[in-house]
């Protein structure tokens, strides 16, 4: 729960960073290659090219990996949630995850640790319903009344993050035409997702 928590914190904050005309709107030098001013938080996503998803999703799969071999495991007696200092482990590696400044958080007391901890879990809760409205109301407008008008529609599939880059979805989701090859190719597909959940 903590980890999804903070996930959907960075979520809900880089959602409504990403509305702004500040990181929407038209740049002088474009941040990466094929962007258009305008769009939406899920259509920033879907315009970003394949090898630009792949480094964001290595490079969280990189830290997380490192949170997860620490001794003991959060889940054999260690503490949850706890990210070890990082900072110099690798010389690309210039902040740690958790007070990168050095403000002093690492030296609070037990006692206000623990509130922090309690206080993390439960924005993490809000920050989950909230990403949760932002794109329930996105993709079917009116589904969040408070929401309604506020935010863009989008027209693609937020559960498919890469659905504009593997053909294999959309072959299994029915896209396509109606000609033989088309039906032929989504009984192939499905054959091999078959195969596979029977392995």
């Amino acid at each position: 729960e903590i980890k999804h928590g903070r996930v959907a914190m960075a979520a809900f904050l880089g959602y409504c960073a990403q509305s702004t005309a500040l990181v929407s709107g038209p740049h002088l030098i474009a941040p990466y290659k094929g962007y258009e001013a305008g769009l939406s938080p899920p259509e920033q996503w879907d315009a970003i090219p394949l090898a630009g998803k792949l480094q964001i999703v290595t490079l969280v799969g990189m830290l997380e990996s490192y949170g997860e071999i620490l001794d003991p495991h959060y889940c054999a007696g260690g503490l949850p949630g706890y990210y070890p200092p990082i900072k110099g482990k690798r010389d690309e590696i210039l902040f740690n995850l958790f007070d990168p400044f050095d403000f002093g958080f690492r030296d609070d007391s037990e006692e206000k640790k623990a509130r922090g901890r309690q206080a993390e879990i439960n924005n993490g809760r809000l920050a989950m319903f909230g990403i949760l409205g932002f794109l329930s109301e996105a993709t079917t407008p009116g589904s969040v009344p408070v929401l309604k008008g506020l935010i863009a529609p989008y027209s693609g599939n937020c559960m498919i993050p890469f659905e504009g880059d593997f053909t294999i979805f959309s072959k299994l989701s029915g896209g396509g035409g109606d000609d033989d090859d088309d039906d032929e190719a989504k009984r192939d597909a499905r054959s091999v997702w078959i195969l596979r959940a029977r392995v």
